[in-house]
């Protein structure tokens, strides 16, 4: 992609700049800068003119690209000898390629000139591109389908009677339809309905997609019952994992969502782990082919979804484009239903058209144009949904394309953290810096636009609203990888033999490999365009030992590589030599080798030692790692010792990590004054097996970390951390996390001190006594969210006076607490009171805080109570929570 290759060269010459100082005073280098402001001048203009879809001006474009990566390739082999042996002549080296590109410009340039007379609307001019930037676009009305269901209330009914119904037989419910129907959002819906969730004893709900693993459905599947112990499941063969689901499952009358299969395959794999005891289970199945749907039960009506009604699709259009209580201005109703009547009936495609509606001045020119490009092209056809989805598509501005195209880096149906999302698209290096935003700020912004312009679902909410966690429809991955193809931005596969599918795609910017694939001799492939890869599978050797995983040394200009699922034995040497990385991702039974230090241009670096995590063991940080001052997020596994700060070796001043912003796991005997003076800017903290006889002498130096945002410390054996003596310290902490402690009142008491608290989440804590007594001084004063989880607790005495800002109060697995306190129903900002797994003496004491407070007008209350622990059980969910 072309605006990529443009940002992430001004953010290169912006990095040598700092290492050369009066770069940009040179004529080459000042010409060079002048041609990338042209062509993202050129992009930006030409996103909305017809005359860049004209093959010359597509070849040119093109070829621009192909100058620019290469430019930027020599300034990255120029930074690295730099970095190694000081100055080099990189003005030299890139005299060729400048000429290349100031020829391409003269090019372009007269190209324009040809449009322009056959355009009058054109300007070849350079300041014209400057002069068009158009106005800021509005505010739009945002909301996902499953909050504003329309038309979808006759299946809705049709299929909880189904659910409901009498016949005590197992029964498989299917649902089928074209892409982008509707059928995940309505088995959401009939999932979600209370009389249904109260019938079932178990609950589960598993998406396969086309990319499945049959090992991995079982893992979904286990891991969503209750009782399951998370920890030995990895270590079953699949027939154990089976076993274990069907006696799960056995004499307990369960629902299971199958979501969006594929293969017939699928279901004869798995339908044997599902019991047919006759006490009326029930299974919904969601599916686009038809006949996969009917094979499940073939005895049994397919619930098949329509296309909405045009007073429906309209009436979809209007609520997103215009919100629940406004109506459509007079002037744009009947080109408004034209509008709606041309989508097709697709609700996918209803609110991609809203999204595009809401971004556009309300006028009635600016939605006559919508109307002529929205064609009838969806009518019938789920394929030629792509027509009318790839117009929201290339009406995107230019810096979120390349956003939404590396979504398909990501497996059909995953589930995404936001921040690793943002992560990613910072280390790639195509968002442009602002003067007054971080580039995650920036990150953020964009992850918000293509979601208020639904390409992008949001999947999980904080409490506050953040998002923390995001996906894309089929459909709309479909787009992004056809773009990104087209585009030579990414390839995906699901290939075996890596070494001859990246010889063919050797100028792709980013490649993910779905599965598992074979590496044999690839010594002799090289690119200098690839800056992502992403390994979902195994890597499986078959090349000699001199020849191995050879594979990342021949991508030296990488900056983001993520291998999720394979273990190495130790951590490749070859990796520690790509040292324009930013983004790491590994798994290794051995620890981080000292040449680490050599990745100067690491941000983020999560890596995985379950070896040493089971047998709470601690990972020996090599010292040089203080050489890695880009660093800002270290994410292991394992608990981890860093040393003391190194000296320079040139200044004698110390060593300081002055860009790390998050530290997980940091063993407490490195948690000393000199290690935290020299992490001044750590905003997020956890630390391992704190409630060592001596922790809180070494915890006291948490009083240096002036910065420290969210906090969690995590003990074995439920011993005293000792709040009181360092609690007060934490000031700027906002979110606090204690897991296996002893808590004592008076340590209870330094928490609610703390100032700027909002998020305490205590779990499988041991409180003095079996009880939580708060006195009327103990006040959390600012504390809006309170997570018990696996406590053990029996009595708890609180009101309203300690909790008066909460808004949502969570208790998982308290399975022997006696009641919740009756006056915590008065605290008027509360919103939601949420039991998972309780006892039931905790249920009815939800229960007559709810009679009370219905009795006294409040309505505002929502109390969820629910049988079993339903967290999520998207792929890789496992290591995901550890790292969490």
């Amino acid at each position: 992609m072309a605006y990529a290759s443009v940002v992430s060269l001004a953010q290169t010459l912006e990095q040598l700049s700092t290492r050369i100082l009066g770069l940009f005073s040179d004529p080459k280098i000042q010409s060079l800068a002048a041609s990338l402001d042209y062509f993202k001048a050129f992009l930006d203009d030409s996103s909305k003119s017809s005359y860049y879809h004209q093959e010359n001006i597509k070849d040119l474009v093109g070829k621009f690209r192909d100058a620019l990566n290469e430019a930027e390739n020599i300034i990255e082999l120029k930074i690295c000898e730099i970095h190694q042996r000081g100055n080099e002549d990189l003005v030299g080296s890139l005299v060729p390629v400048v000429q290349k590109i100031e020829l391409l410009r003269e090019e372009l340039v007269l190209s324009l000139e040809t449009c322009t007379s056959h355009d009058h609307d054109i300007e070849p001019a350079e300041d014209h591109f400057e002069a068009r930037l158009g106005s800021p676009s509005r505010p739009s009305f945002n909301a996902n389908l499953e909050n504003d269901v329309v038309g979808l209330d006759d299946d809705l009914e049709k299929v909880i009677e189904r659910l409901l119904g009498y016949s005590s037989e197992r029964e498989v419910v299917a649902i089928t339809g074209m892409g982008g129907i509707g059928k995940t959002t309505l088995a959401k819906k009939a999932y979600d309905y209370p009389r249904v969730r109260s019938r079932f004893d178990v609950h589960a709900w598993v998406t396969v997609s086309r990319e499945y693993g049959m090992r991995r459905l079982l893992l979904s599947l286990v891991r969503c019952i209750p009782g399951m112990t998370t920890d030995k499941l990895v270590e079953k063969t699949e027939d154990q994992l089976a076993e274990s689901l069907y006696r799960k499952l056995k004499d307990r009358r369960y629902l299971i969502v199958i979501d969006d299969i594929w293969s017939t395959k699928v279901w004869d794999d798995v339908t044997r782990c599902f019991p047919d005891d006759d006490n009326g289970s029930r299974i919904i199945l969601t599916s686009r082919l038809k006949d996969v749907a009917a094979y499940a039960n073939p005895d049994s009506p397919l619930h098949e979804m329509r296309v909405l009604s045009l007073d429906d699709s309209w009436k979809l259009l209007s609520i997103k484009v215009f919100g629940v209580n406004d109506l459509c201005p007079s002037e744009l109703e009947d080109i408004g239903k034209q509008i709606a009547e041309r989508c097709g009936g697709l609700p996918l495609a209803i609110l991609v058209v809203a999204g595009h509606l809401s971004k556009i001045s309300r006028r009635r020119e600016s939605w006559i144009i919508v109307a002529k490009t929205v064609n009838s092209v969806v009518a019938n056809d789920p394929d030629k949904c792509l027509g009318v989805l790839g117009m929201s598509y290339n009406y995107l501005s230019n810096h979120l394309k390349p956003c939404f195209l590396s979504m398909g880096a990501f497996p059909e149906d995953f589930e995404i953290k936001a921040r690793t999302l943002i992560q990613v698209w910072v280390a790639e290096g195509f968002l442009k810096a602002e003067r007054v935003k971080s580039l995650e700020k920036v990150a953020e912004e964009c992850l918000e636009d293509l979601i208020s312009r639904n390409l992008i679902m949001i999947r999980k909410r904080r409490f506050n609203g953040e998002i923390r966690s995001c996906g894309m429809h089929d459909l709309l991955r479909d787009l992004s990888l056809r773009e990104a193809q087209k585009e030579k931005f990414l390839h995906v596969t699901s290939t075996r033999y890596v070494s001859n599918f990246l010889a063919q795609r050797n100028e792709g910017r980013g490649f993910s490999f779905l599965s598992n694939i074979s590496l044999n001799d690839s010594s002799e492939l090289s690119s200098h365009v690839t800056r992502l890869m992403f390994f979902w599978g195994k890597l499986l050797i078959s090349a000699p030992p001199h020849r191995q995983i050879s594979l990342f040394a021949s991508f030296k200009h990488i900056r983001v590589l993520a291998i999720f699922s394979h273990m190495f034995p130790a951590f490749p040497a070859e990796i520690t030599q790509l040292t324009h990385l930013r983004y790491l991702w590994i798994q290794s039974n051995g620890g981080l080798p000292a040449s680490v230090s050599h990745l100067y241009n690491l941000q983020t670096l999560v890596f995985q030692q379950p070896e040493l995590y089971y047998m709470h063991k601690t990972l020996i940080l090599p010292r040089d790692m203080w050489n890695m001052t880009q660093l800002r997020r270290l994410r292991l596994l394992s608990g981890n010792y860093l040393s003391k700060p190194k000296r320079s070796t040139t200044t004698d001043d110390v060593l300081g990590l002055s860009n790390l912003e998050e530290l997980s796991h940091l063993c407490f005997s490195s948690c000393t004054e000199e290690v935290f003076s020299c992490l001044p800017n750590i905003r997020k903290l956890s630390i391992l097996d704190a409630a060592s006889d001596d922790a809180s002498e070494y915890l006291k130096n948490l009083v240096h970390l002036e910065k420290l945002e969210t906090l969690k410390c995590i003990c074995y054996g439920q011993k005293r951390l000792n709040l009181s003596n360092w609690c007060a310290s934490l000031t700027s902490v906002k979110r606090l996390v204690l897991s296996g402690c002893l808590l004592l009142s008076e340590d209870m008491a330094s928490l609610a001190a703390l100032p700027n608290l909002e998020v305490l989440k205590l779990r499988d804590n041991e409180f003095e006594g079996c009880a939580w007594t708060l006195s009327d001084e103990d006040e959390f004063s600012q504390l809006k969210f309170l997570l018990l989880s696996e406590p053990r607790l029996v009595n708890w005495e609180a009101g309203s006076v300690n909790f008066p800002n909460l808004q949502k109060l969570v208790l998982r697995k308290c399975i022997r607490l006696e009641e919740i306190p009756l006056d915590i129903g008065e605290i008027c900002t509360l919103e939601m009171i949420e039991l998972i797994c309780c006892s039931s003496s905790a249920q009815n004491s939800a229960s007559e805080i709810r009679e009370e407070q219905e009795s006294m007008g409040n309505s505002c209350l929502d109390i969820c109570v629910y049988a079993d622990d339903d967290e999520s059980s998207s792929l890789f969910d496992f290591w995901r929570a550890v790292l969490d």
